[in-house]
């Protein structure tokens, strides 16, 4: 009896089905409502001149996921805080929040994003990815320093709380702003911790100070020329009184910390700005040469 032929194998080929990624939950952005952005006392008087910059990422049942807080100071949108909660991570929300910042920034004409570079390795990547490079590195430095008094003929003018941000004040602030935290000349002036030096009348430096964590904090320091901010350091200490002073400058400001290291101020910390491009001038203050940290 002949064998049994064999069945031939059938071969079935599927289709390739792909298998489509599942899309995050939708996220919706809005401004912050009392309580609902974590408190943060170095941020309270941003909030306060910029409530809209405070913004929220909830999801469709209401529920908060992260939060963002902004300030707009002349052309640059100053990222204060950026925070998604550790479950909401890697899906979308932080891009969706820093997308909404960009977004209050350029209806208030901001043309450049400044944000302090974070410590954690994935959020600095994250601001990476989102376009942003190593703008300058800070230094922070303190001194206790006594027995500073202005030389004769020198004089500093306490800055008018309705002195206009758009004017010589606005034009000082360009030169030096992004290596601290937002210039809050006007929250300054009204407390009378802003003063200017004149030379034939015009304003040739500006300088303010203000209460800190290691005594008074000094600065931010602005100049027409980076001689002119060193000049004023020294008679800002003295006008500021007390004894412990803390101060942050940009590794470019050569003549500041050489104004600096001659008042016995050391560098303590550093930290790193993020922006998507360079600002200011603060060019000038890299040819003045000097004393390297």
């Amino acid at each position: 009896m002949p064998p049994t032929p064999a069945r031939p194998l059938l071969s079935l080929v599927l289709p390739s089905v792909r298998v489509p990624a599942r899309k995050p939950p939708p996220v919706s952005i809005r401004p912050a409502r009392p309580g609902e952005a974590p408190p943060d006392a170095d941020l309270a008087h941003a909030r306060a001149t910029d409530p809209e910059g405070t913004l929220v990422a909830v999801d469709q049942e209401g529920r908060l996921l992260g939060s963002a807080a902004a300030a707009v100071r002349e052309d640059a949108l100053l990222l204060l805080a950026l925070d998604v909660k550790a479950a909401h991570r890697g899906k979308g929300v932080g891009s969706a929040l820093l997308a909404a910042a960009r977004a209050y920034g350029a209806a208030r004409g901001a043309r450049a994003l400044e944000v302090l570079a974070p410590s954690d390795p994935t959020s600095l990547a994250f601001f990476f990815r989102a376009g942003l490079s190593l703008r300058t590195l800070v230094l922070e430095m303190t001194a206790e320093v006594s027995g500073l008094a202005p030389g004769p003929g020198t004089s500093l003018h306490t800055v008018s709380p309705g002195a206009s941000l758009y004017g010589w004040i606005a034009a000082l602030d360009r030169e030096t702003r992004g290596f601290a935290r937002p210039r809050d000349w006007a929250r300054w002036a009204e407390e009378g911790h802003v003063v200017s030096r004149k030379r034939g009348g015009r304003p040739v430096a500006l300088g303010a100070w203000h209460p800190g964590p290691r005594g008074t904090a000094l600065g931010p320091i602005a100049a027409r020329a980076p001689e002119g901010a060193a000049d004023l350091l020294p008679l800002l200490a003295s006008r500021a009184g007390g004894k412990r002073f803390s101060l942050a400058l940009p590794a470019e400001a050569r003549a500041l910390l050489n104004a600096a290291a001659s008042l016995g101020f050391q560098p303590v910390s550093t930290r790193v700005l993020l922006g998507e491009r360079r600002r200011g001038d603060l060019r000038r203050y890299a040819g003045s040469g000097g004393l390297i940290f």
